[in-house]
């Protein structure tokens, strides 16, 4: 009888455990401390039944019976000799208004937290008492999740897994090489310079055209032109500035877009201009 008992006793903390990586079903323990006159020993046998149904009907299960005592220490005992994971607590009973005060607390072991509600009634009868009991005990068993939350959450380690020999694994690349981005930057900044230097030469160009190139007659005779020579720089100013127009262009764009999220931009230099192509 005894290697009997002591083998039950080894099995009841088991009961309610889950399998590895799966988390526990709460296994909840009743506690019915509402002081109520002996008269009135059906109510107390149905606010406990109306307990014991309201932990069922949430999916728990249900620990047997483990007294009537309160106090905290005594409660902490009960639920590991039940094997209990939570612990739903009445207390209370007649109030000064000819009615009742119930005071419901849910109690997580592992975790040490819990939550309260409290069922209170006016000049009413015992039987109103239990509905109400009834139904402030339902949003409280619906927060025993929050109250477990975090109990079972174990940091999956990372398993590594060798490459089969003679293939060659896979390395995710970088989301962006930062000598990529600053080579990119580096030839923007150069190309937005290289343009500016250019409006300024075509500038120069246009300024200069029609000028004269040596000593002209101051009367010259009819039909003569009064300079034998004058620049004419007018094509190639405006080749100058086009081609300043395209190399701050593509400055300017290959800045923003000429990354590794757009890698179809690609810049040609040609003898007559820039030609910028790509999909921006």
């Amino acid at each position: 009888m005894l290697c009997a008992a002591t083998f039950a006793a080894a099995l009841v903390p088991a009961v309610g455990l889950a399998a590895p990586g799966e988390a526990a079903r709460p296994r909840v323990v009743v506690v019915n401390a509402v002081d109520l006159p002996d008269s009135l020993a059906d109510i107390r046998a149905q606010l406990r039944t109306t307990l014991n149904d309201a932990v069922t009907k949430h999916g728990y299960d249900l620990a047997p019976e483990a007294g009537s005592c309160a106090d905290r220490e005594c409660l902490k005992v009960a639920a590991v000799s039940a094997g209990a994971s939570d612990v739903l607590v009445a207390t209370g009973g007649r109030n000064d208004m000819r009615g009742y005060h119930v005071e419901l607390r849910i109690w997580n072991i592992a975790s040490d937290r819990e939550d309260n509600a409290v069922a209170e009634c006016n000049i009413c009868a015992a039987q109103q008492m239990v509905d109400n009991v009834q139904n402030a005990a339902a949003p409280l068993l619906d927060r025993v999740p929050t109250l477990h939350a975090n109990l079972s959450a174990t940091a999956v380690p990372s398993v590594a897994v060798e490459p089969a020999p003679g293939t060659v694994p896979l390395v995710a690349a970088p989301d962006q090489v930062p000598g990529t981005k600053r080579r990119h930057r580096w030839l923007g900044w150069s190309l937005i310079g290289a343009g500016v230097a250019a409006g300024a030469a075509s500038g120069i160009l246009f300024a200069i055209n029609g000028n004269d190139i040596d000593n002209c007659l101051v009367s010259p005779p009819p039909g003569v032109s009064r300079c034998a020579h004058q620049r004419t720089t007018l094509v190639p100013g405006i080749i100058t500035a086009g081609i300043s127009a395209a190399a701050i262009v593509g400055g300017i764009v290959y800045l923003v877009h000429g990354s590794e999220d757009h890698p179809g931009v690609s810049l040609t230099i040609q003898p007559f201009g820039l030609t910028l192509g790509g999909r921006l």
